[in-house]
């Protein structure tokens, strides 16, 4: 004859009544703090990498800017003397000789007729 089989429910209940060992719930407890660590951290990253940008930008555009010295402007004495360094300064141009310009013969515009798939569309297309 067979055995009969014990009941498979007083089975399942005898296995799950033993104790979990303290270092068991330690290792699930860490797992999952570093899994929500992790898919925190970044966003929380980000944040402070966007503010410290923000407000780097902020302080590289308030603080003044060096500007280069020029060298000081000469003196002059009197208003007829500035007009005499000015021409001074500048050499004088050469004249230039305006060119009549040729007359360009008289040419018949050139017409282009573009014909479409759709015969009452046509393009015309005039140029000189």
């Amino acid at each position: 004859m067979t055995p009969i089989p014990p009941d498979w429910q007083e089975i399942l209940r005898t296995a799950h009544n033993d104790p979990i060992d303290a270092a068991h719930y330690t290792a699930v407890r860490a797992r999952v703090l570093a899994e929500i660590e992790s898919q925190r951290n970044p966003w929380r990253r980000l944040a402070w990498l966007s503010g410290v940008g923000a407000i780097a930008a902020t302080v590289l555009l308030l603080l003044p800017m060096p500007r280069p010295e020029l060298p000081p402007l000469p003196r002059v004495a009197a208003p007829g003397a500035a007009i005499n360094l000015v021409a001074a300064a500048v050499p004088p141009q050469p004249k230039r000789v305006a060119q009549a310009k040729r007359p360009r013969p008289h040419r018949e515009p050139l017409t282009i007729k573009l014909q479409t798939s759709d015969p009452n569309i046509v393009i015309y297309w005039i140029a000189d």
